[in-house]
């Protein structure tokens, strides 16, 4: 499942139905969740493998670099011109990783403040805090309404008990 999968799961969650049980919310929200660690855990391997990318591709033009050095010291007019045009296309190719290494540190950026802001959702549907489609960016920048303790960590269990039965349904159903 990519990002972009989860973020319309998360739509999808909270279209139409603000109100809607915490519980549920915080089932889908732990469900989306763990897709965005997934998420987030191959775009890092993808930034990863474009990184090795870039550092053979370097490692190349310097090659490439060297020889035609080497070629024109020794007057190969021939090596030194094949070696130019060798060390244009690892030039072009370098340029094109860097960019792409960029983007995709951006993307992992972009992601894990999703997770985060997720996670802030998350957190705030299992005590049992509603919604605000107003607060999205950080529902718990206000802080919570002011709540009797048991009533959270009750609101909290029943939220863990709720997620976990969501879960084992989704399972039950796989495996059908």
């Amino acid at each position: 499942m990519d990002l972009d999968e989860i973020k319309a799961q998360l739509d999808r969650l909270f279209a139409g139905r603000p109100n809607r049980p915490t519980r549920e919310q915080a089932a889908g929200l732990r469900e989306a969740l763990v897709g965005f660690k997934v998420g987030i855990g191959e775009l890092r391997e993808a930034l990863a493998r474009s990184e090795r990318e870039l550092e053979a591709a370097r490692r190349d033009m310097a090659d490439y670099e060297r020889r035609g050095r080497l070629a024109l010291e020794i007057n190969d007019a021939e090596t030194s011109r094949i070696a130019e045009e060798y060390t244009t296309k690892a030039r072009e190719r370098v340029d094109l990783l860097e960019r792409k290494v960029l983007v995709q540190r951006d993307e992992v950026t972009m992601a894990e403040r999703e997770y985060d802001a997720t996670m802030a959702r998350y957190q705030a549907a299992s005590r049992g805090i509603p919604f605000q489609e107003e607060s999205a960016a950080d529902p718990l920048a206000e802080g919570p309404p002011p709540m009797n303790e048991a009533l959270l960590d009750h609101r909290a269990k029943e939220a863990a008990v709720e997620a976990q039965l969501a879960l084992l349904k989704k399972k039950f159903e796989e495996r059908k």
